[in-house]
C-alpha cells in the first residue's frame, strides 16, 4: 500500500502542504527530514531538502496550488501517470462539474460562470500528467456546451472532447450527502461515451 510522507523543516510550506492534503482528503504520515524513511512510498519535500530522498522526492514547488488539482498530481505520481483524467460537464445555469483521475474522485464543483469552469477543467487536464486527458459535456444546452467545448479545445489542444447524450443523468430524486444534482449529472456524463468534438463539430450541435 502506497504511503504519502510529507518531510519539510520549513513551517510555513508544512503548514501549506498539510492543509491541502487534508482538503483533498488524502492521507499521509509527517516524517523528520533526515530519519531513515523505509515506509515512504513518495516524499513530499522541498527542492533545497530533496537530496536523499532521490526518486521518492516530489517537490512542492511543483505542486500545485489548488488542493484537488494536488491531489491528481500525487495520485499521478504515485502510479506514474497511467490514468486518464476525465472531467464530466453538466452545462445549464449552474454548471455542474466532476473530476477524476482513473476511478477515483478529485473534486466535485458547481460554477456560476463559463469562464470559472473552463479554468477549472484547464487545471485539471494540463496539470495532472496522464496517459489521456479526456472531457465530457452534456448536450442538454447545445449553445452553451458548444461554447465551452470551443473554449477547453482553444485552452487545452491536448485534451480529448466529447458530447454527451444528457438522457437520463438527471439526479432528480436522488441524494448524496455533500453532493448537489448538477454535481451528480456531472458525474454520471463523466463516464458515458459521447461523440467526438471537433472544429467541424460545431455547426453540427
Amino acid at each position: 500500500m502506497s504511503c504519502i510522507c510529507v518531510a519539510t523543516s520549513q513551517a510555513r510550506v508544512y503548514y501549506s502542504l498539510v492543509s491541502r492534503l487534508r482538503r483533498a482528503g488524502l492521507r499521509f504520515v509527517s516524517v523528520v527530514p533526515g530519519s531513515s524513511l523505509p515506509e515512504c512510498t513518495l516524499i513530499l519535500t522541498t527542492g533545497a531538502e530533496a537530496g536523499p530522498f532521490g526518486q521518492r522526492a516530489l517537490l512542492v514547488e511543483e505542486l500545485d496550488s489548488d488542493p484537488y488539482v494536488l491531489k491528481g498530481q500525487v495520485l499521478s505520481r504515485l502510479d506514474g501517470g497511467r490514468e486518464t483524467v476525465l472531467v464530466g460537464v453538466d452545462p445549464g445555469t449552474r454548471i455542474g462539474m466532476a473530476a477524476y483521475y482513473g476511478d477515483t474522485k478529485l473534486e466535485f464543483g458547481t460554477f456560476d460562470s463559463a469562464e470559472d469552469l473552463c479554468a477549472k477543467v484547464v487545471a485539471f487536464v494540463t496539470r495532472v500528467p496522464a496517459k489521456r486527458s479526456l472531457v465530457r459535456i452534456g448536450n442538454g444546452n447545445p449553445t452553451l456546451a458548444t461554447s465551452l467545448a470551443t473554449s477547453l479545445m482553444g485552452k487545452a489542444p491536448n485534451a480529448a472532447i466529447e458530447m454527451v447524450d444528457e438522457a437520463g443523468t438527471s439526479a432528480r430524486g436522488v441524494r448524496m450527502k455533500g453532493v448537489q444534482g448538477d454535481q451528480m449529472a456531472a458525474a454520471k456524463i463523466a463516464f458515458r461515451k459521447g461523440i467526438a468534438f471537433s472544429k467541424s463539430s460545431r455547426t453540427l450541435l
